[in-house]
């Protein structure tokens, strides 16, 4: 065999390797990203500094998470928020930590909805299901 030949077999071995290596990560990457667990990790982060953000800001305010989550059961308490589905084990709950300024309350419990929205009125902050709202309240 010449060296062209070795060559051009030493070529296609290591195309088909990539491609292999590429492969795999990316079916371990998706595979991760739809995962249940990752999922609930994300709502509750995303409940958690929407929490501190609103507890940041002057006045009253209404904020709408913008993926459902009618699978889920969460609940927001003034230290944190608990994202699980129904009939999960305590081992397979998600709990996020977060800290509140003082004299400021955090509340509420949404279980089945699919929408959810974090509401602040003055120094309390509330877990709830979305309402609709009417084209005369919209904000243009």
């Amino acid at each position: 065999m010449d060296k062209k030949a070795s060559s051009i077999l030493m070529i296609i071995f290591e195309v088909l390797a990539v491609s292999l290596v590429i492969y795999i990560t990316l079916s371990i990457a998706h595979t991760y990203a739809s995962s249940e667990l990752t999922i609930k990790t994300n709502v509750a982060e995303d409940v958690r500094m929407m929490a501190n953000t609103l507890a940041g800001i002057p006045g009253d305010a209404v904020v709408e998470y913008p993926r459902k989550v009618s699978e889920l059961t969460i609940i927001l308490r003034k230290d944190g928020v608990t994202v699980f589905k129904k009939g999960d084990p305590e081992h397979v709950r998600v709990d996020r930590v977060f800290f509140l300024p003082a004299g400021y309350e955090a509340f509420g419990t949404l279980e089945g909805k699919e929408r959810l929205c974090l509401t602040k009125e003055k120094r309390k902050i509330v877990l709830r299901e979305c309402t609709p709202v009417k084209e005369t309240e919209k904000i243009l």
